[in-house]
């Protein structure tokens, strides 16, 4: 797949995060919004897009362990999705990262995790605001740290013991860190929190 240029990438992520104003607003609620900053870029208030720590951590987990871990900001999560590029290639990751510090510089962490909530992929037939109300209204009705698991260990057609163990550690780690006192802190100084 040819890369257009990181203007044209960046041309559409602004246009949909403007065009993403104001829908779905009911749904992405603060208590939402706060589950997936603590779930998935809990120094979100430190950082302009890119999370040098993180990124460290990924690299020695890697080199020791021999394990992929992530290190992508929200701000990234939201590029990945909006310009469908999920090859795992240095070049898409660098050209991510430029577009997330773009991003975060032209719009607030609040608006940028808002966006990314109402495209994100949670799982088969579980795409943004449509698949948030799913979630959110369904037959066994998810709680917000249950949604943002979703986004690690999306829904799929088969059931997997395996994969729903992990989705319930993960549900139980979102509202631990949700209940400490520091991470809140974060949030309001980002910013998150209205």
């Amino acid at each position: 797949m040819r890369y257009s240029s990181i203007i044209d990438d960046y041309n559409k992520v602004v246009a949909v995060v403007r065009g993403l104003r104001g829908k779905g607003c009911e749904l992405i609620t603060v208590s939402l919004v706060r589950a997936l900053v603590v779930g998935e870029d809990h120094r979100s208030a430190l950082h302009y897009g890119v999370d040098p720590l993180a990124i460290v951590r990924a690299i020695k987990v890697r080199m020791v362990e021999g394990k992929r871990q992530g290190a992508s900001t929200v701000e990234q999560q939201l590029v990945r999705v909006v310009t469908e590029r999920f090859e795992r290639t240095l070049r898409r990751k660098l050209r991510e990262q430029i577009l997330a510090v773009m991003l975060a510089s032209t719009f607030s962490k609040n608006e940028l995790a808002r966006s990314y909530l109402k495209v994100a992929y949670y799982g088969v037939a579980l795409i943004g605001v449509q698949g948030v109300e799913r979630l959110r209204f369904g037959l066994t009705p998810a709680s917000d740290a249950a949604i943002i698991a979703h986004l690690k260990y999306p829904r799929s057609l088969s059931a997997d013991g395996d994969m729903a163990a992990k989705h319930s550690i993960r549900v139980s780690h979102i509202n631990l860190l949700l209940t400490d006192r520091r991470f809140t802190c974060c949030l309001a100084e980002a910013g998150l929190t209205q």
